[in-house]
Order: structure tokens, then C-alpha cells, then sequence
């Protein structure tokens, strides 16, 4: 029988008869394994212990944890460094490096075997050893996610991936930080093998046998120490074709996936060692800079809100009285009821998705199972996978299918009675125990629940379109919603891989509420004469995906008026109904659906259509709307896109539309695309400070209240308050 001891607390050493040891990792007070400091220490005293013993004929590593070999370096760790002198940095990373090499300098091979979880510092663990193993499992995926927080890997990953699988895939494989499943890693030459989960120890012994008989391990490790040698004219088309393809995915905003292309091609000149310093050295650099700092937070932010039930403060893990759906149904098949059933396909769910309109019903099929079926690696849809899901999608024309169902999503046409009328038509079919939600972005919760007779079960749950790509969603709650349909609410769309933001019920809830100000003035600069190819322009150089006047005809123009007669209602004094919409809306200029709004599409591409050119005759349209026109700098223009948002923002804290001001920050970045690299918008306003935003607003204060300081901006500027410092507390 092995030997087993626990020394030290992170490692369990086990000795095989056949002279192979085993560490297997279990970090205490984590959900998955992470690499802290602990473990570095442990993980060199435990190699300190297998060579002043009996030398161990292999070694492999393993993670005691189910699903995570190790899901990187601790977080925590990583900010603390952000805050120290880069030379001190790059002696932390070296520290760990050091560690990691000892593995790689041994005398016995070493197989890391990878179950579960496997990215960043994980990964580079996993490459210092001389061979890895991936099991089949599909929770097991490995990758290296650093250039999200603004990062490269600081253990020597760029080093030995470059050198193991080429310096382009590896540049590819870092730089997009996306994580790969086993399979797609054995093609990559990441992983030597990909094997059952019940077999992975015997074919990690059985391949250190084989490398220790033939010392295969050594020969192995010379030549990846070695610098690589390349063609100057296929270095500089790598070169030339990575940067160009960077440059496009980030618009220079983000320094990271740049930087490692430049340590990767710099390296693979360089004996290894040499590299590994190298690479240390534009750490420290990303480390301390601005960008990684916003991109930490912003995964932070991420993380709370994985953790938060939706009531309470959520900044803990307190357990909230969440049902745990298991018949979810949705009630009319558009576009957006579409788009959730599909989301419910595609994770695991069987749905009921009905809809009185029969031709509607069928029409959607198709689209539901292909969307269903999308592989985002392939970029398209999955033909043998959507057959497979169509037995999950049950579709019907009655809604007395609804009876055994435990939620309902109404997702009908946004006509507030028509609404009302289905409610309560669900509310009668359901049992008591069913929660009823709306899929609405304009409608008001508090208007909607009284067509029920137990309102404390309804809720909103509004999607964003398209509902793939979408990652919010607001949980909205009505005046009577209880904590229980709120967190059996939040739970269900977590489940459904979203990013849930509890918001009180007011009109535009959120988000339109935030991006009306924006698309709003972008339409009062194209009445002041500004071109708007300009306006979009400065919007993208920002760092926003695409423009307000190409997100209005993306979202399409009829829908946009709607919202905005809403939001005029209640907020009109800042946020008045533009005529310009309504004009477009009567010329038939719908947006990118019709092929034509502020700028011409090809009709043929859809939603997928690209502009090809202002559209000529809008100018003709806006002419009778025309405003006198100012004098308007680029920075000018940004200011008056953007504060508004920030403005609007303080009034949303004030009247507490959302629990915690960093669900905002989450929100713009995730359903409006605002720039990550800033942090969210009240982080973006800390870096501007309060009195500066103050100090711009002035020479915009003729525009109307919409370019007024509110009170809370006015306070922190006189006394030098941050939102992130009142709200990250």
C-alpha cells in the first residue's frame, strides 16, 4: 500500500510502489484552487523535502479538488503588487518563477495532470512540468486569461509556450485569453495527451516510465531552453500580421495583447532565461498602469455579483430564499421570446415556449435550435448539436401548458395592455407556487403587477438583444416583489450564464435609462451641423464599440422612439423626445432591419450589416429641427455624450434605483459596451474628479438642465469625493 503524508498543508505528498510520487493541491477557503503565496511556499518546501529524501523516480501534480487544477494566481495577490515598485514586482514574479523552474531542473520527469480548471498561473505551473496530461472531462479547459486584467503571464508562460508550440499560436492563444477545452489544447500541442478521467494516473506513470528509460525529458528540455530561430522575413510578417490584427480587436486601448507580441518575439531570440526576464520586466510595467488596475476591478465586480443572491447588501454570501427552477415557459415567440428560449436550450433546460400565434410559433423553431447550437469557436451553428437540443424545445398554442410550469417569462409584444392581458390569463393557468416574470424595457413593473392578485411573485427579467450575445440582464423589483422572487429570479439567470443586476422599478429601469442621455445628444449635435460620421468617430475613439448614432440604428429607430417616450414622460426636462426619430421613423428609416437610418446598410446582411455611408437624405429630414450652430471640439463632443450619463448616473444613486453603485459599472460595461479599460463610468468620472467634470460641464450649461451638476456632483467636487471610494467600500 503507498505511504501517504499531509505536509504541508496544501500538498499531499504520495509515494506509489513504484517509486512515483504524487502531490496532489487542495487550497483551504477557496471554491477552486488558486496559486497564493502559501502554496509557492509550500509546493518549494515540498521539493526541498523529495531531494533531500529518497529521489522520486516522477513526479506528478495533481489537484485534490475536483474541477480546478488551479484557476490561476490569487487575485489579491496581483492587486498588492500593483501598489509596489516595479523592480520589486519583478523580483515577486522571479520569485515564483523560480519555483515553478525547479520542477523543469530536477533529475525525474514531472507530468502535470489536469483535471478541471487549468488557467493563467495554473497553466504556467503546468507548462514548467516536462510533460501534461488533459482529461476528456468537460469542466476541464486551460488558457491563459491574464491580458483580461491587463496582464501577461509573469511565471514564464510566454517563455515556454512560445517554445512549445510556436511563437504565433502562442501569441494567439495569449493574447486572446480565451480558455480552450482538452481537445483543441492536444491539437495546439499545449497538453502531449488527452485521456479519460479514470485513466489519467496510469497514463501519467506509464509516460514518465517511458521518459525516464530513454531520459527523453532532458533532451526535451534543452531544446525548449534554446532560443528559436526565425526567418527575418517570417518574423516580420508575424510581426506585421499579429500587430495588425491586435490593433484591430483593441483600437490601442489596451496595452496588453500588444506588449505580448513584443515580449513573445523578443524572447524567442533569447536563451530562456534571459526571456523569462523579459517578460518579468513588462509585468511590472502592465502591472502598475491604469488599465490593469480598472480591468482588475472590473473582474472583481464580476466575481461580487457571481456571489451576490440579489437581496441584502451583496457583498457576502448570505443565503437568500431562492427556488431552484426546473420548468421554466415562455410566452410569445418573437424576436426577444426567441432569443430566451434559446438561452434556456442551450444550458441544459427543457422549455415550453407558447404563443397563440401558430405560424409565429413554427417560424421561430429553427432559429431557436440554431442559435441554440452556436459554437462560439466555429462561428456558426452546430447542425448535428441542433438536432440533439430539439427534443429540450416543447412548443405549443395553448397556454393551459403552463400549468406544471415554476417560471414564466411573458415576453409579448411591449403594449402594456396587451401585456396586462396575458398576465393574468398565465396567473390563472399557473400554481400558486409560480414565479411570473415580464420580459419588458419599457413597461413599468408597478403598472403591470396590478393586473395581477398575488403581485409579491412577479417580477421584471429584462433580456437585452440579441440575447446570445447579451450578457446583462435587470431583475427588476415591483413595490410588492418579495426577496424570494427576486432571488429565485437572479439565481435562474445566473444558470443561464448572465450577468444579473437587481434594479427597483422606474421608468427605463437601468440601462435605457443611462444611454437615453447619450443617444440623445448625439441627435442634438447632428441638429447643431455636426457631421455625423464625427460624432460616431470620437464616441469609438472613447473606447465605446460603435457610435450612438450606429447603436440607433442597430437597436432600430421605432424601437428607440418608443423608449424615448417614455423616458420623456417621466424625465422631459433632460431627456425630451427628440423630433428628428419620429421623422426618420414616418420615412421608413427603421435602421440596419430596413437598410437605411442615419446611415445606408445592405439590406441583405441584416443585423450583421456594417454602415456603408451617412444615408443623404436624413439631412433633409433634420433641416426643419436644425439648432444654431456652435463652434465643437472632439473633446467637446465626448463630453457632451458622455457626462450626461454621469449626471444621470448621480441621480440614480440618489433615488436608489440599484442596491450598490457598482452594479452601474457593471451594467455600462456589459449592456452598453462602455469601455472596460475605464473601469465603468463612475470610475471614469474618478479619473476625471469631480470638479473637473464640473469645470467641463460649464461651457455646456446654455444646452438646458441635461448639462446642470446635480447636487451629489456639486457636494463631491467642494469637498473632493470619489463615487468608486463611497460605493467600493
Amino acid at each position: 500500500m503507498p505511504a501517504s503524508t499531509r505536509d504541508p498543508a496544501t500538498v499531499t505528498i504520495e509515494r506509489l510502489p513504484d517509486g512515483i510520487v504524487v502531490l496532489a493541491f487542495l487550497v483551504p477557503d477557496h471554491r477552486l484552487n488558486v496559486i497564493t503565496e502559501r502554496v509557492l511556499r509550500d509546493l518549494d518546501a515540498t521539493l526541498d523535502a523529495l531531494e533531500a529524501g529518497q529521489p522520486p523516480r516522477g513526479l506528478v501534480l495533481r489537484s485534490a479538488r475536483p474541477g480546478s487544477f488551479f484557476a490561476g494566481a490569487d487575485l489579491g495577490r496581483i492587486e498588492r503588487l500593483a501598489d509596489r515598485p516595479p523592480a520589486e514586482i519583478e523580483q515577486a514574479c522571479a520569485a515564483g518563477r523560480g519555483i515553478f523552474g525547479r520542477l523543469s531542473e530536477a533529475p525525474w520527469p514531472s507530468v502535470a495532470l489536469i483535471d478541471g480548471v487549468c488557467l493563467g498561473g495554473g497553466l504556467e505551473l503546468a507548462l514548467a512540468c516536462d510533460f501534461r496530461i488533459a482529461t476528456t472531462s468537460t469542466h476541464t479547459t486551460l488558457g491563459l486569461p491574464e491580458v483580461k486584467l491587463g496582464l501577461l503571464p509573469g511565471w514564464g508562460g510566454t517563455v515556454r509556450l512560445a517554445r512549445l508550440i510556436g511563437p504565433g499560436p502562442a501569441v494567439e492563444f495569449a493574447a486572446g485569453g480565451e480558455p480552450v477545452d482538452a481537445a483543441a489544447a492536444r491539437r495546439l500541442g499545449v497538453v502531449d495527451a488527452c485521456v479519460p478521467e479514470q485513466t489519467a494516473l496510469t497514463s501519467a506513470r506509464r509516460l514518465i516510465e517511458h521518459a525516464a528509460a530513454r531520459a527523453g525529458h532532458i533532451a526535451r528540455r534543452r531544446r525548449l531552453a534554446a532560443p528559436i530561430v526565425l526567418d527575418p522575413a517570417e518574423r516580420g510578417f508575424l510581426e506585421a500580421v499579429v500587430a495588425a490584427v491586435i490593433l484591430g480587436r483593441t483600437d490601442g486601448h489596451y496595452p496588453a495583447p500588444a506588449a505580448i507580441l513584443r515580449t513573445t518575439l523578443a524572447g524567442i531570440g533569447a536563451d530562456a532565461a534571459e526571456a523569462m526576464r523579459l517578460e518579468s520586466a513588462t509585468f511590472a510595467t502592465l502591472a502598475t498602469g491604469d488599465v490593469s488596475r480598472q480591468l482588475v476591478r472590473v473582474f472583481r465586480l464580476g466575481e461580487r455579483n457571481r456571489r451576490d443572491p440579489g437581496v441584502g447588501s451583496g457583498d457576502d454570501d448570505a443565503s437568500a430564499d431562492a427556488a431552484t427552477i426546473e420548468r421554466p415557459a415562455v410566452v410569445g415567440a418573437g424576436i426577444m421570446g426567441a432569443g430566451i428560449a434559446a438561452s434556456h436550450v442551450r444550458h441544459g433546460f427543457e422549455i415550453t415556449l407558447v404563443d397563440v400565434n401558430a405560424a409565429v410559433l413554427e417560424r421561430s423553431v429553427t432559429g431557436i435550435l440554431d442559435e441554440a447550437a452556436w459554437d462560439r469557436a466555429a462561428k456558426r451553428t452546430d447542425p448535428v448539436r441542433a438536432l440533439a437540443l430539439a427534443g429540450r424545445l416543447r412548443t405549443t398554442t395553448q397556454l393551459s401548458a403552463l400549468a406544471a410550469a415554476d417560471l414564466v417569462i411573458e415576453s409579448v409584444v411591449e403594449r402594456t395592455d396587451v401585456k396586462r392581458q396575458v398576465l393574468a390569463e398565465i396567473e390563472r393557468t399557473v400554481g400558486p407556487g409560480t414565479v411570473i416574470a415580464t420580459n419588458t424595457s419599457t413597461n413599468p413593473i408597478t403598472k403591470l403587477a396590478t393586473a395581477l392578485g398575488d403581485p409579491t411573485r412577479f417580477c421584471g427579467i429584462h433580456f437585452f438583444n440579441p440575447v446570445r450575445r447579451m450578457t446583462l440582464v435587470e431583475v427588476v423589483r415591483g413595490p410588492a416583489t418579495t426577496d424570494a422572487t427576486i432571488a429565485t429570479a437572479v439565481a435562474h439567470v445566473k444558470r443561464l450564464g448572465k450577468c444579473p443586476v437587481v434594479v427597483r422599478d422606474s421608468p427605463g429601469f437601468l440601462v435605457n435609462r443611462l444611454l437615453m442621455p447619450y443617444l440623445h445628444e448625439s441627435v442634438e449635435m447632428l441638429r447643431a451641423g455636426i457631421d455625423p460620421r464625427r460624432i460616431d468617430r470620437v464616441a469609438r475613439a472613447f473606447g465605446m464599440p460603435m457610435g450612438p448614432l450606429e447603436l440607433y440604428d442597430m437597436i432600430g429607430l421605432d424601437t428607440a422612439f418608443y423608449a424615448g417616450l417614455v423616458l420623456d414622460e417621466a424625465f422631459g426636462d433632460r431627456i425630451e423626445a427628440s423630433p428628428v426619430i419620429p421623422a426618420l421613423v414616418k420615412s421608413g428609416r427603421l435602421g440596419r432591419k430596413t437598410g437605411a437610418g442615419f446611415y445606408l446598410y445592405d439590406a441583405a446582411a441584416g443585423q450583421r450589416a456594417k454602415p456603408a455611408r451617412p444615408d443623404e437624405g436624413v439631412a433633409a429630414l433634420v433641416a426643419p429641427y436644425a439648432l444654431p450652430h456652435r463652434e465643437t471640439g472632439d473633446r467637446m463632443i465626448a463630453d457632451r455624450l458622455l457626462l450626461p450619463i454621469v449626471l444621470e448616473a448621480t441621480r440614480v444613486l440618489d433615488e436608489g434605483i440599484v442596491r450598490d453603485g457598482r452594479d452601474i459599472d457593471l451594467a455600462v460595461i456589459h449592456a452598453l459596451g462602455f469601455p472596460a479599460f475605464r473601469g465603468g463610468v463612475l470610475a471614469w468620472a474618478d479619473s476625471l474628479g469631480a470638479a473637473e467634470i464640473v469645470r467641463r460641464l460649464e461651457p455646456l450649461a446654455d444646452l438646458g438642465v441635461r448639462m446642470h451638476p446635480t447636487p451629489r456632483l456639486a457636494d463631491m467636487a467642494r469637498r473632493g469625493g470619489r463615487f468608486t471610494a463611497e460605493v467600493d467600500a
